[in-house]
């Protein structure tokens, strides 16, 4: 009888843990579905399945990159540009650096009336 007793011990405490594991296990499942319909996981096997929607969607993005990419370079080089002809117009005056500034001004404008670098 004691013997049965303990083996009937042993099996509800085997049965509450599995119980446990099993509550455990069936919340982490939850999460897991949980992020993985946060990370939209269907879109991306939906694009896999497609791959000419995935490509044309890829190449659209990488168009419009590459349009930012040139419009904000363009824009960042004009202003630095901007600031280095304000600098240069005010180093004019310096009496060494000017003369140096001062010829190259004259072989633009020479070239760009004339078209033929001044000797």
């Amino acid at each position: 009888m004691a013997e049965r007793e303990q083996i009937l011990k042993r099996e509800k405490k085997i049965l509450k843990e599995e119980k446990n594991l099993l509550k455990s296990l069936n919340s982490r499942i939850g999460k897991l579905a949980a992020s993985m319909e946060r990370a939209r996981i269907d879109e991306y096997t939906s694009m896999i399945t497609r791959p000419w929607r995935f490509f044309m969607i890829n190449f659209t993005a990488g168009i419009f990159r590459g349009l930012g990419m040139a419009i904000g370079f363009t824009l960042i080089a004009a202003v630095v540009l901007y600031i280095l002809a304000r600098i240069l117009v005010r180093m004019v005056d310096l009496p060494i650096i000017g003369m140096y500034i001062g010829e190259v001004v004259r072989f633009v404008e020479q070239y760009l009336h004339q078209g033929i670098p001044a000797n």
